[in-house]
């Protein structure tokens, strides 16, 4: 039995015409914009203010493809956790799994199993989650609730200038709400739903929000939320009802110094706590959506994650400085039925004391992450018509990462023998400088660009044991290091203050990494792999602001694409660089203001994301030039209605329909040639939520139904390249949802 073999399953799981008749389109925002007090999400007028390229710019100004949506429009469509969101975001795929969301934008992925992160995730442009997928992969995108959020920020393409590593495919902007000096306030608010096939499970959720000036110069804001998602899916083998039920609470707290307009510090801590009583697997052999094949003592998992950091802005002159220090701890365990896995024939003869005549395998996956970041950097004016960013990065990231094997009796899930253990310790240590300059030539056009250096270096301590007859272990302690520049060009002209044409050349990397082991032919490190975006795009505003609009057409290549690769004997699997891939597409975007009180959105996205050239002889998984790369759907889109009318002098109305629209995608690259017909297939699904309620200035009651045809759209499971996993377990889109949230402010 061989380790590598092991992890490596363990970690798995058109025309632009013809999308034009289609009309998907997506406004560039699809929320109206409030303003956060002094969080840097004001509002001009309905126009929302991002900061995707670290300073805050009207959207419709921004030269990269962005998707920014407010907490108001979260909470009031009821979006309350990550997948609610991410599935309505043009170019972004969702491959959930065990009531995870993992992401890949514009089709970058070769899974969810393979290589380092290719998607970045910031709070408050501080990075959240490991560089390193040994880290846990899966789930690594944050579930954050509304409570404390003005905006979430989805940066599509390459992001490596101006935010380094794991940003190859894009990046996702988390802006919290910062303290006010102005005046207390706060909100609280909560709601029920129910889910079609929990029976008499209700689901809850209760959030909760202060802001308190305590002087002038000081204040803090606290919030908290606690969440319960029922449960719906019913474990034949356990007899347990409702077993995929869901628990999340935690909260935050900030305070603020402003001494003076030219200075700031602001101290954060935020927690969150996310326990999973079951996983969301479906046994496509019993002909029901609602039911579950999982042995027991499997399925819970939980996540608990801690971030505290300082913030702290700087006027020198015409300066501005920006210093963001923050430490994470991130704490991760799973429970996973590893039954299918051909290790299960060997215990009836490395226990026969036992007497079972059903064996069972369980494993048990524990994570945890201690990250320290510090970030430095100086916007300031050279000139008139010249501005620079210049600045530095720092992380350092230990991470720990074990394995406990179990056998078990099928029947009862009597532990008999822990036969494999793992110990992983690694150190990821990054160290990056980077710069930036806007260059204005004339009032309607400018240049961008820049350039970021990074050296990264790590350092993995592996240690595993197995206990089939002699035990026997494995211990080595690889290093590795890596080094990456990525840049950025950036032509903008403005035909006009509501009309800008821009063009972007821009690149993205992922850090490589240590194998465990390394002999003739195989190396000891795998090198970083690297995406190329070649784009067109433009934004803007007709009819007197009653229609807008974001068009872009991209070209990505991807060059040394980290795979999975076979060691010549068959013995184990490591990590190595291979082939290119190449990503195309075109992303619309509208939003229409015909009539008062009417707003009409609409997005589209075409993605043909494929291999350039085949999978070597030695890949542990078998890809041909021109498969389409996993998950990745050709044509994706969403187009909603938004109505609100005036019941009273203080009272209005309001109602929205929205449609959603997932392609065909395939799933994971198979392991042969021979199983080249097997690659699992996920069909194209349409599904429908309606929204409807009151509200008034400081108030707000809505009623939701999500998915309301009950679609049952495949996201994932089924048959891959790690077949230790059942191939008869599928993903499904969430049943039927309604229910309720109330707000108040004050």
């Amino acid at each position: 039995m061989n380790s590598h073999r092991i992890r490596a399953a363990i970690m798995a799981s058109a025309s632009v015409g013809g999308l034009t008749a289609l009309g998907l389109m997506l406004t560039p925002a699809t929320a109206f914009a409030q303003a956060q007090g002094e969080s840097g999400s004001s509002s001009l007028g309905s126009e929302i203010i991002v900061t995707a390229q670290k300073r805050e710019e009207r959207l419709q100004d921004v030269p990269v493809p962005v998707t920014a949506v407010t907490a108001n429009t979260l909470i009031e469509n009821n979006q309350l956790k990550a997948q609610d969101f991410f599935s309505s975001v043009p170019g972004l795929n969702l491959q959930f799994q065990n009531n995870r969301a993992n992401l890949s934008i514009r089709g970058i992925t070769t899974g969810p199993a393979t290589g380092n992160p290719v998607v970045g995730y910031t709070i408050d442009d501080i990075p959240y989650g490991s560089s390193a997928g040994l880290a846990g992969l899966f789930g690594s995108a944050p579930d954050l609730d509304p409570t404390e959020l003005a905006r979430i920020e989805v940066l599509r393409g390459p992001q490596g200038t101006l935010y380094g590593a794991s940003s190859m495919g894009g990046l996702v902007k988390y802006v919290t709400v910062d303290p006010s000096t102005q005046e207390f306030s706060g909100t609280i608010g909560g709601g029920l739903n129910i889910i079609r096939g929990s029976g008499d499970d209700v689901g809850y959720n209760l959030r909760g929000a202060i802001n308190v000036p305590l002087s002038e110069t000081f204040a803090v804001r606290a919030s908290a939320f606690t969440r319960e998602d029922p449960g719906y899916l019913d474990n034949v083998v356990t007899g347990q009802r409702n077993v995929n039920q869901v628990r999340v609470s935690g909260g935050r707290l900030s305070g603020i110094w402003k001494p003076s307009d030219d200075f700031s510090i602001k101290l954060s801590a935020l927690i969150q706590d996310r326990k999973i009583y079951g996983s969301s697997d479906v046994d496509s052999r019993l002909g029901s959506r609602y039911q579950q094949t999982n042995q027991f003592g499997t399925g819970p998992s939980r996540w608990k994650n801690q971030m505290y950091s300082a913030v702290i802005n700087a006027s020198l002159g015409n300066a501005e400085l920006t210093s963001l220090t923050a430490f994470s701890i991130s704490d991760n365990y799973d429970t996973v039925d590893f039954s299918a896995a051909a290790l299960t024939g060997i215990w009836p003869d490395l226990f026969p004391e036992a007497g079972v005549d059903q064996w069972a395998t369980v494993l048990r996956q524990d994570y945890r992450v201690k990250k320290f970041s510090q970030e430095i950097r100086i916007a300031t004016p050279i000139t008139d018509n010249i501005d620079w960013i210049v600045g530095g990065f720092y992380t350092h990231e230990a991470t720990k990462y074990s394995i406990q094997t179990f056998a078990t009796d099928a029947t009862n899930g009597t532990s008999y023998g822990l036969p494999i253990l793992w110990r992983d310790n690694l150190t990821f240590k990054e160290y990056a400088g980077f710069t930036n300059l806007v260059v204005r030539l004339s009032d309607q056009f400018d240049l961008q660009g820049g350039l970021r250096y990074s050296e990264n270096r790590q350092l993995l301590n592996h240690r595993e044991w197995t206990f089939f007859g002699p035990a026997e272990g494995l211990f080595s302690n690889p290093r590795s290091k890596g080094h990456a520049l990525t840049y950025h060009f950036t032509p903008r002209f403005k035909i006009s203050p509501d009309h800008m044409v821009y063009g972007r050349i821009a690149t993205g990397y992922r850090p490589g990494g240590p194998n465990a082991t390394c002999d003739v032919g195989i190396p000891c490190d795998y090198r970083p792999d690297k995406t190329t975006n070649y784009e067109i795009g433009a934004k803007g505003d007709l009819l007197n602001k009653t229609l807008s609009y974001d068009v872009s057409f991209y070209y990505i290549d991807w060059k040394d694409i980290q795979v999975t690769q076979v060691a010549p004997a068959g013995t184990f699997n490591y990590n190595a660089n291979a082939n290119r891939a190449r990503s195309q597409g075109v992303e619309m975007s509208f939003e229409a203001r015909p009539a008062e009180g009417l707003t009409l959105t609409a997005w589209g996205a075409y993605t043909d994301a494929t291999l350039r050239e085949d999978f070597t002889e030695l890949s542990a998984v078998y890809a041909a030039k021109g498969d389409r790369l996993p998950f990745s759907s050709r044509w994706s889109g969403r187009v909603s209605a938004n109505q609100e009318f005036p019941l009273s002098a203080n009272v209005t109305g309001f109602a929205n329909i929205a449609m959603s629209y997932v392609g065909f995608r395939q799933g994971e690259f198979v392991p042969s040639a021979a199983q080249a017909d097997l690659r699992q297939r996920y069909p194209a699904y349409t599904s429908f939520d309606l929204t409807g309620g009151i509200k008034g200035d400081d108030w707000r009651i809505n009623l939701f139904i999500q998915n309301l045809t009950n679609k049952r759209g495949l996201t994932g499971g089924g048959f891959n390249n790690q077949t230790t996993f059942n191939p008869f377990w599928f993903n499904y889109t969430q049943p039927r949802t309604m229910g309720f949230n109330i707000e108040k402010s004050f």
